[in-house]
């Protein structure tokens, strides 16, 4: 079965005169990677999804946490999280490809509470899995709606429900019920990642977050760096970082610009702390990044 999902992957791919990069597609929340070389690695926000490897390798750091997963594993994601990732494996002859599947909050707790699942204790945010056949059954006839967007509208639904049912029944599951459930610390903690997320760029007082989360602020404090490896505030500091570059990768050549445009007053102060984070600073790395080098 996973040769028949790299199939239909292939073919996706194919259609798309044989991109290279990240590739959208018309499943909602699904995004396919195709590469025939490593890459440095690289700063993303991981959202909650399923990381699949279909071909080559890959590798994401958290923290001191590395993670590899190669052909037939994946990545769960179960909080969104500040990541350094990188493929590790792929060339020419055979390139990597992988799908990211975002998981739906509210189909876990439908199908969780249909389980009669109690709230998991507090999960892993990031997990390494090696796909069973019944996910990647599912998987592939997901990938299979790429070709029949009639199917797609009325499948779909019912496909992310068995996707859902499937993971939380599997190894998976713990990590996903302290997602899904309102109670649990994962899903608490991702709200008030949610709310920080909608406003980085302006001041952000640790006290709403927690009152967001519905967390006693030592408490918030806690399970928010057991999960995300930073308190709030660096956690804040790297999404500003993170948007600062994509900006200046659309084109922005004025860093002074893209500074302000993500919360900074100082330039001088949105140099050191990009530099310190990137290890170049911003002209420089914005140039390296045009040039491909």
């Amino acid at each position: 079965m996973l040769d028949d999902l790299k199939a239909a992957l292939k073919l996706y791919i194919a259609r798309q005169s044989d991109r290279f990069g990240v590739i959208e597609t018309p499943i909602p929340g699904m995004v396919i990677s195709h590469a025939v070389e490593q890459h440095l690695p690289g700063y993303a926000i991981y959202r909650p999804a399923l990381g699949v490897v279909v071909q080559g390798a890959k590798q994401v750091w958290l923290g001191e946490q590395v993670l590899d997963y190669r052909e037939g594993e994946a990545l769960l994601v179960s909080v969104s999280v500040l990541a350094k990732g990188v493929i590790t494996r792929a060339n020419s002859d055979t390139p990597f490809i992988g799908m990211s599947i975002e998981l739906d909050i509210g189909i876990l707790r439908e199908v969780s509470a249909f389980l009669g699942m109690q709230t998991a204790p507090l999960g892993r945010c990031l997990s390494v899995h090696i796909l069973e056949p019944e996910v990647v059954d599912c998987l592939r006839r997901l990938a299979r709606l790429l070709e029949d967007p009639e199917g797609l509208s009325v499948l779909y639904p019912g496909l992310m429900r068995e996707l859902s049912y499937r993971l939380l029944k599997g190894p998976a599951g713990p990590d996903l019920r302290s997602l899904s459930s309102l109670g649990g610390p994962s899903n608490r903690i991702e709200r008030a990642l949610m709310h920080l997320r909608s406003g980085f760029a302006g001041p952000v007082r640790v006290e709403d977050l927690a009152a967001t989360a519905g967390m006693s602020v030592s408490s918030f404090h806690r399970y928010f760096k057991a999960l995300t490896k930073v308190t709030p505030k660096q956690y804040q500091k790297q999404l500003r970082l993170i948007e600062a570059r994509r900006i200046m990768d659309a084109g922005a050549d004025n860093v002074t610009g893209a500074a302000i445009a993500v919360g900074y007053e100082s330039p001088a102060h949105f140099s050191r702390d990009y530099s310190r984070f990137f290890g170049v600073s911003p002209k420089r790395d914005t140039l390296s990044r045009r040039l491909g080098t």
